[in-house]
């Protein structure tokens, strides 16, 4: 089997939903006749020249090992999506195995810790308060010393000369 990337341009009229829907259909794809390494979904982006009248598109990165067969089916799979812009299928070039380990090394983060609240937000709120206050004073002073300029340019137009 050999490594190959895929970088896919979905078309941006779609909200993140659907785009990820394509995505996940893409590597369903991909799983029936190969074996899928990554997916790097880059977001959306500018193109370089309008495709289909379209100046954006999202596009998604896959690396994956398949036979050499496959990519024909694969081509074949990609060109009936309407919602795909453009894509492009070439050989992976880097050291598969070196992305293998890397894959391999970075465990999943738990996704429970993002989700729960921390106290923090309960000590920043007393802060709040003091920094509005702090933000206030600052307003005055910085009028009081546009006043002061003011006052000073106004004796030196009205100075004898």
């Amino acid at each position: 089997m050999k490594p190959y990337e895929l970088l896919l341009i979905i078309t941006p009229d779609h909200d993140e939903n659907e785009a990820e829907a394509l995505t996940d259909q893409v590597k369903g794809i991909i799983e029936n006749g190969g074996t899928l390494l990554k997916i790097d979904p880059w977001g959306k982006k500018r193109l370089a020249y309008p495709i289909r009248k379209r100046s954006e598109g999202y596009y998604v990165l896959y690396i994956f090992e398949s036979a050499p067969s496959f990519v024909a089916s694969l081509n074949q799979s990609l060109r009936v999506i309407e919602t795909i812009l453009r894509y492009m299928i070439v050989e992976y070039e880097d050291d598969i195995d070196k992305l293998k380990a890397e894959i391999a090394e970075t465990p999943e983060e738990p996704v429970s810790e993002a989700t729960q609240p921390t106290s923090d937000t309960e000590e920043s709120t007393s802060n709040d308060d003091d920094d509005k206050e702090t933000e206030s004073a600052d307003a005055e002073d910085a009028t009081d010393a546009t006043e002061n300029d003011n006052d000073a340019e106004n004796e030196e137009t009205t100075a004898p000369a």
